[in-house]
């Protein structure tokens, strides 16, 4: 059952996380402000620790100020006792005493604060320089928002350019064209050989009346010469009947 819970929960934040991806890949300006804002955020964080940690080193600079001007007095006033002391004064040897454990305790906390100070001067400092580091951080974040964002417009540009002369393509347009050059060229091949089945009728019907002219021909000259047979024929009955007549007409 676990097991299944597990494989469910996975699933919910595999969800979770490409839908956050997709609303930053569509928001990018937003994913970078998100980003600039929070280096922006962790640079006044630590300017703010900086700060106290800078308090603090001049704390200790002035107690260090202050224990160096006491430690001096007390050697002053140790000297003093000193010179008293072999004049003869009695008093300033006992107060000499306490002169000296005076300087002893300031020579000690002097050093102790000293050592403070150094410890503090150095995480001050590592700490300036990570500040520099991420306020040098921030500028490159802003500036490579900037040429990142103009990038993208500009290669949406040439997206929607490409995506829009992908859109004017005339492959379909020239295989309708072409479809319909092929039934051009049909219709055409059609009217040739209807052009051509007419071109043969026509040399059909001369053939014919040029077999029908020469069939006249034949018979014109067939007729022809049974016209002047018959007209020979007639030539030569005509003197014969003559003589027949002329013959009876002596005899009688």
């Amino acid at each position: 059952m676990s097991s299944v819970a597990g494989r469910f929960w996975n699933f919910v934040k595999g969800l979770f996380w490409q839908g956050q991806k997709s609303l930053e890949q569509a928001n990018p300006e937003a994913v970078y402000e998100m980003a600039i804002q929070k280096m922006k955020t962790n640079y006044q964080q630590m300017h703010t620790a900086v700060g106290r940690l800078a308090a603090e080193r001049n704390r200790l600079r002035a107690v260090i100020d202050t224990k160096k001007k006491q430690l001096a007095e007390a050697e002053a006033d140790l000297d003093a006792a000193l010179m008293e002391a072999q004049a003869g004064n009695a008093e300033a040897a006992e107060i000499g005493e306490d002169l000296i454990a005076e300087k002893e305790a300031l020579t000690t906390e002097l050093s102790a604060v000293q050592s403070e100070l150094a410890a503090s001067e150095t995480l001050v400092n590592d700490y300036l320089g990570k500040l520099r580091v991420i306020e040098a951080q921030t500028k490159q974040m802003e500036s490579k928002k900037d040429a990142m964002i103009a990038k993208l417009h500009s290669a949406n540009a040439r997206k929607a350019f490409g995506d829009m002369v992908s859109g004017m393509s005339t492959s379909a347009e020239e295989a309708a064209v072409g479809d319909i050059d092929k039934y051009i060229e049909g219709i055409a091949a059609q009217a040739d050989i209807a052009e051509e089945m007419s071109g043969a009728t026509r040399d059909e019907k001369r053939r014919k009346l040029k077999a029908n002219a020469s069939t006249r021909k034949a018979k014109s000259k067939f007729q022809a010469m049974l016209e002047a047979r018959q007209g020979a024929d007639a030539g030569a009955a005509g003197p014969a009947a003559t003589r027949a007549v002329e013959g009876k007409g002596g005899i009688g």
